[in-house]
């Protein structure tokens, strides 16, 4: 089990100071995105095992076969496998906000935005809060840099495999302190600006 807060101050800057820390709810799988993805998993995932066992069964060529298992294995992945990883990036990833950013991290692994930016989308739903800012190209993914394709795939397993991955804090319960943690924070970055 991780200690958010200990993580997260690990990752502190000499002089920053940490407004908010928390986690993703990891009883929370599914999300709006999911009536797209759903359907579409279980049709790709059924055609391609329809397609492997008739090829098996009708003594098809080798290459069908082995042609035919990638595309089952990838049906599989959409079917059930990217709920595992969305369940372990849950579990492993702590959201932080302090007075210079907001950032997420691993303790291996840390992604950051800068908390003066005004592109962020705050999302709220069935008592859980999700925050995403607008992608600034995010790279990594077999598709480009496709802001429609990002919005997709964001918080769904699929981000970061099928396409790139956005950053944003998902399906937090914490949904007023993490609100009001990224106003202040962006209050007083104006307020250091306007200092200077």
């Amino acid at each position: 089990m991780i200690d958010p807060r200990a993580l997260a101050t690990d990752e502190l800057r000499p002089g920053e100071r940490l407004l908010w820390v928390g986690q993703s709810d990891p009883a929370r799988l599914f999300s709006a995105r999911d009536a797209f993805l759903v359907p579409f998993s279980l049709l790709w995932g059924g055609f391609a095992i329809f397609w492997e066992v008739s090829v098996l069964t009708t003594g098809a060529p080798w290459f069908f076969a082995l042609f035919g298992s990638v595309f089952v294995l990838v049906g599989l992945f959409f079917i059930g496998g990217r709920f595992l990883v969305k369940r372990h990036r849950k579990r492993t990833e702590v959201y932080a906000v302090t007075d210079r950013r907001a950032f997420i991290t691993t303790g291996t692994n840390t992604r950051e935005t800068d908390v003066s930016r005004t592109d962020r989308t705050v999302t709220r739903s069935r008592g859980h809060v999700s925050v995403e800012w607008q992608d600034r190209g995010i790279t990594g993914s077999f598709f480009g840099r496709s802001t429609a394709v990002t919005a997709q795939y964001a918080n769904s397993g699929l981000d970061g495999i099928a396409g790139p991955r956005p950053f944003g804090f998902y399906d937090v319960l914490d949904e007023k302190a993490l609100v009001e943690a990224l106003d202040a924070a962006e209050r007083f970055d104006r307020s250091e600006h306007a200092g200077r």
